[in-house]
């Protein structure tokens, strides 16, 4: 009797690919036409990619509303976690909802429907400003968890607003940028304190001048 042989089973890193296609399909959905049209079979077709593989992935919409949220969550973490000082952390975020507007879109479609952001993502952003708020150089008083709040809600709401009103998003995004830098260097912080703010505040001439 002849010997048979299994079939090969599909390799791993052909269903960690498809789903990173399947991902990145559906944030550019998100971006493009918000969350309501998120579905898995459009999705698929997007990620050039047929139903049957991707319900292997996301058994319903939820699921691939949640894995977009937990792949958002993650880069936000490991975003903080970099080493930074607080002149690159404002330019980092601004930057990032800007660039990204599934961030924004979800986002404000989660807060609208009564889902609560990300839990982690959001609990460790509080925690990373509350050791900034305790620190030497911020003055008494600050409100960690409310700063978080005026935060993200800034960058919500510039990520929409930015696309329709500004031809050149990254240059109006830098001067929402300096300005939310001079509220943190005069609300926050005490000058003496932060001199990487200080000087980014300064004219690019003055800066140069001061270059040995």
């Amino acid at each position: 009797m002849p010997e048979t042989h299994a079939p090969p089973r599909r390799r791993r890193s052909d269903f960690d690919r498809n789903r990173t296609r399947l991902l990145a399909a559906a944030r550019r959905l998100v971006a493009e036409h918000g969350p309501e049209s998120l579905t898995v079979s459009e999705v698929a077709h997007q990620a050039g990619l047929n139903r049957t593989t991707a319900y292997q992935h996301f058994r319903s919409r939820d699921e691939l509303v949640g894995a977009v949220l937990e792949e958002m969550a993650e880069e936000f973490e490991s975003g903080l976690d970099q080493p930074r000082s607080a002149s690159e952390l404002i330019d980092g975020m601004t930057r990032v909802f800007a660039e990204r507007g599934e961030i924004a879109r979800l986002g404000v479609h989660l807060l609208l429907t009564g889902d609560p952001l990300p839990r982690r993502g959001w609990d460790r952003f509080v925690a990373r400003l509350g050791r900034v708020a305790r620190g030497s150089s911020a003055q008494s008083g600050v409100d960690a968890e409310m700063l978080a709040h005026i935060l993200v809600g800034t960058c919500l709401v510039w990520a929409l607003r930015a696309r329709t009103e500004y031809d050149d998003v990254p240059a109006a995004t830098a001067r929402l940028s300096r300005e939310m830098k001079r509220l943190f260097l005069y609300g926050l912080f005490r000058p003496e304190e932060m001199p990487d703010l200080v000087d980014s505040l300064r004219p690019a001439r003055a800066r140069k001048k001061e270059t040995p």
